[in-house]
Protein backbone atom coordinates (compact mmCIF):
# COMPACT_ATOMS: atom_id res chain seq x y z
CA UNK A 1 0.00 0.00 0.00
CA UNK A 2 1.45 3.37 -1.00
CA UNK A 3 1.01 6.81 0.32
CA UNK A 4 1.38 10.29 -0.87
CA UNK A 5 1.95 13.28 1.72
CA UNK A 6 2.01 16.26 0.35
CA UNK A 7 3.76 18.11 2.81
CA UNK A 8 6.67 16.83 5.19
CA UNK A 9 7.15 18.83 8.35
CA UNK A 10 10.03 19.75 10.44
CA UNK A 11 11.66 17.70 13.06
CA UNK A 12 12.46 17.54 16.65
CA UNK A 13 15.61 16.63 18.16
CA UNK A 14 16.23 14.29 21.32
CA UNK A 15 19.16 15.27 23.48
CA UNK A 16 18.51 13.14 26.61
CA UNK A 17 15.77 14.54 28.44
CA UNK A 18 15.74 17.87 25.95
CA UNK A 19 13.67 18.19 23.23
CA UNK A 20 14.40 20.80 20.24
CA UNK A 21 12.02 22.16 17.99
CA UNK A 22 13.83 22.35 14.60
CA UNK A 23 12.29 25.13 12.11
CA UNK A 24 13.28 23.92 8.77
CA UNK A 25 15.55 21.18 9.20
CA UNK A 26 13.88 17.63 7.97
CA UNK A 27 10.68 20.06 5.98
CA UNK A 28 10.27 19.26 2.03
CA UNK A 29 7.07 19.03 -0.14
CA UNK A 30 6.04 15.61 -1.44
CA UNK A 31 6.30 12.14 0.65
CA UNK A 32 5.72 8.76 -0.69
CA UNK A 33 5.25 6.15 2.41
CA UNK A 34 4.42 2.38 2.06
CA UNK A 35 3.55 -0.39 4.16
CA UNK A 36 3.49 -3.95 3.21
CA UNK A 37 0.69 -7.36 3.80
CA UNK A 38 2.63 -10.67 3.93
CA UNK A 39 -0.20 -12.75 3.77
CA UNK A 40 -0.52 -16.79 3.54
CA UNK A 41 -1.04 -18.01 -0.47
CA UNK A 42 -2.81 -21.23 1.14
CA UNK A 43 -4.96 -19.42 3.90
CA UNK A 44 -5.39 -15.97 3.10
CA UNK A 45 -4.00 -15.31 6.64
CA UNK A 46 -2.05 -11.89 7.25
CA UNK A 47 1.52 -12.93 8.30
CA UNK A 48 3.44 -9.60 8.85
CA UNK A 49 3.46 -6.23 7.75
CA UNK A 50 6.16 -4.60 6.65
CA UNK A 51 6.48 -0.78 8.23
CA UNK A 52 8.53 1.81 6.06
CA UNK A 53 10.80 3.86 8.22
CA UNK A 54 12.47 6.45 6.41
CA UNK A 55 15.44 4.72 4.31
CA UNK A 56 14.65 1.32 6.26
CA UNK A 57 12.08 -0.57 7.77
CA UNK A 58 10.83 -3.54 9.86
CA UNK A 59 8.66 -6.62 9.81
CA UNK A 60 6.42 -7.18 12.32
CA UNK A 61 4.59 -10.33 12.90
CA UNK A 62 0.89 -10.39 12.74
CA UNK A 63 -0.03 -11.54 16.80
CA UNK A 64 2.47 -8.28 17.80
CA UNK A 65 -0.20 -6.05 15.74
CA UNK A 66 -3.06 -3.90 17.01
CA UNK A 67 -6.28 -4.49 15.47
CA UNK A 68 -9.55 -2.88 14.97
CA UNK A 69 -12.95 -3.65 13.89
CA UNK A 70 -12.08 -7.14 14.03
CA UNK A 71 -9.22 -7.82 11.56
CA UNK A 72 -8.21 -4.75 10.68
CA UNK A 73 -4.10 -3.96 11.46
CA UNK A 74 -3.25 -0.57 12.78
CA UNK A 75 -0.60 1.45 11.27
CA UNK A 76 0.80 4.54 12.80
CA UNK A 77 2.08 7.27 11.05
CA UNK A 78 4.83 9.86 12.51
CA UNK A 79 4.19 13.49 12.99
CA UNK A 80 5.39 15.22 10.16
CA UNK A 81 7.90 12.00 8.91
CA UNK A 82 5.30 9.97 7.99
CA UNK A 83 7.24 6.69 9.06
CA UNK A 84 5.01 4.11 9.79
CA UNK A 85 4.80 2.20 13.21
CA UNK A 86 2.81 -0.70 15.02
CA UNK A 87 2.32 0.89 18.06
CA UNK A 88 2.35 4.84 19.36
CA UNK A 89 5.10 5.56 20.94
CA UNK A 90 8.53 7.66 20.57
CA UNK A 91 10.83 6.24 18.34
CA UNK A 92 14.40 7.49 17.47
CA UNK A 93 16.00 8.04 14.84
CA UNK A 94 19.38 7.90 15.76
CA UNK A 95 21.43 6.28 18.62
CA UNK A 96 18.42 4.80 20.75
CA UNK A 97 20.77 3.86 23.27
CA UNK A 98 22.42 7.16 24.27
CA UNK A 99 18.90 9.08 23.50
CA UNK A 100 20.12 11.12 20.66
CA UNK A 101 18.57 11.04 17.58
CA UNK A 102 15.64 12.88 15.67
CA UNK A 103 11.97 11.96 17.08
CA UNK A 104 9.32 10.08 15.12
CA UNK A 105 5.92 10.68 17.69
CA UNK A 106 3.25 7.91 16.52
CA UNK A 107 -0.22 8.59 18.57
CA UNK A 108 -3.96 7.55 18.60
CA UNK A 109 -5.80 10.20 16.48
CA UNK A 110 -9.48 10.88 15.16
CA UNK A 111 -7.62 11.43 11.89
CA UNK A 112 -7.54 8.20 10.39
CA UNK A 113 -7.29 6.43 6.26
CA UNK A 114 -9.05 3.42 6.11
CA UNK A 115 -7.17 1.81 3.37
CA UNK A 116 -9.90 -1.17 3.37
CA UNK A 117 -12.04 0.95 1.93
CA UNK A 118 -10.21 3.94 0.42
CA UNK A 119 -7.87 2.30 -1.80
CA UNK A 120 -6.92 2.26 -6.28
CA UNK A 121 -4.91 -1.25 -7.20
CA UNK A 122 -2.78 0.30 -9.51
CA UNK A 123 -0.41 -2.32 -10.79
CA UNK A 124 -0.10 -6.23 -10.26
CA UNK A 125 2.22 -7.32 -13.02
CA UNK A 126 2.28 -10.78 -11.98
CA UNK A 127 -1.18 -11.30 -13.18
CA UNK A 128 -0.14 -10.67 -17.13
CA UNK A 129 0.06 -7.84 -18.69
CA UNK A 130 -2.97 -5.42 -19.32
CA UNK A 131 -4.81 -7.29 -16.37
CA UNK A 132 -4.97 -4.24 -13.94
CA UNK A 133 -4.51 -0.61 -16.25
CA UNK A 134 -1.87 1.32 -14.69
CA UNK A 135 -3.17 5.06 -14.14
CA UNK A 136 -1.20 7.74 -16.20
CA UNK A 137 0.66 9.06 -12.67
CA UNK A 138 2.30 5.44 -11.90
CA UNK A 139 4.73 6.41 -14.92
CA UNK A 140 5.79 9.95 -14.37
CA UNK A 141 9.38 8.96 -13.15
CA UNK A 142 10.27 12.68 -11.80
CA UNK A 143 10.44 13.97 -8.59
CA UNK A 144 6.86 14.40 -6.64
CA UNK A 145 7.57 17.77 -5.19
CA UNK A 146 9.88 21.11 -6.18
CA UNK A 147 13.49 21.36 -5.25
CA UNK A 148 13.97 23.04 -1.83
CA UNK A 149 17.39 24.25 -0.51
CA UNK A 150 17.97 25.94 2.79
CA UNK A 151 20.85 25.62 4.89
CA UNK A 152 19.49 23.24 7.74
CA UNK A 153 23.27 21.96 8.69
CA UNK A 154 23.78 25.43 9.91
CA UNK A 155 20.81 25.18 12.35
CA UNK A 156 22.01 22.04 13.63
CA UNK A 157 25.38 22.76 13.97
CA UNK A 158 23.93 25.99 16.40
CA UNK A 159 22.19 23.22 18.57
CA UNK A 160 25.58 20.93 18.70
CA UNK A 161 27.71 23.76 19.28
CA UNK A 162 25.86 24.44 22.83
CA UNK A 163 26.63 20.91 24.01
CA UNK A 164 29.45 19.51 26.02
CA UNK A 165 32.31 17.70 23.89
CA UNK A 166 31.17 13.97 24.60
CA UNK A 167 27.76 14.55 23.81
CA UNK A 168 28.93 16.79 20.22
CA UNK A 169 30.42 14.22 18.67
CA UNK A 170 28.00 11.86 19.21
CA UNK A 171 25.58 14.44 17.87
CA UNK A 172 27.69 15.08 14.50
CA UNK A 173 28.16 11.51 13.50
CA UNK A 174 23.86 10.97 14.07
CA UNK A 175 23.50 14.51 12.11
CA UNK A 176 26.28 12.94 9.08
CA UNK A 177 23.75 10.01 9.15
CA UNK A 178 20.57 12.05 8.76
CA UNK A 179 18.60 11.19 5.46
CA UNK A 180 19.40 14.07 2.79
CA UNK A 181 15.51 14.89 3.47
CA UNK A 182 17.14 16.21 6.48
CA UNK A 183 18.69 19.28 5.00
CA UNK A 184 16.41 20.13 1.68
CA UNK A 185 16.35 18.09 -1.60
CA UNK A 186 14.67 17.97 -4.52
CA UNK A 187 10.66 15.96 -4.14
CA UNK A 188 10.69 12.17 -3.94
CA UNK A 189 10.77 9.95 -6.86
CA UNK A 190 7.63 7.86 -7.11
CA UNK A 191 6.83 4.36 -6.26
CA UNK A 192 8.36 2.73 -9.45
CA UNK A 193 11.38 4.49 -9.10
CA UNK A 194 11.97 2.73 -5.18
CA UNK A 195 14.19 -0.33 -5.12
CA UNK A 196 11.38 -2.19 -3.10
CA UNK A 197 8.66 -1.97 -5.98
CA UNK A 198 10.09 -4.91 -7.50
CA UNK A 199 12.71 -5.91 -4.93
CA UNK A 200 13.00 -6.85 -1.29
CA UNK A 201 12.16 -4.55 1.66
CA UNK A 202 14.59 -2.59 3.30
CA UNK A 203 15.67 -3.44 6.68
Amino acid sequence: MWVFCPFNGPGTLKVGMMNIALSKVGQHVGDWEHFTLRISNFTGELWSIYFSQHSGGEWVDAFDLEFIEGNKAVIYSSKNGHASFPHPGTYIQGSSKLGIGVRNDAARSDHIVDSSRQYEIVAAEYLGDGVVKEPGWLQYMREWGPTIVYDSRKELDKIIKVFPSPVKYSMENICNKLPLEFYGEEGPSGPKEKNNWIGDERW
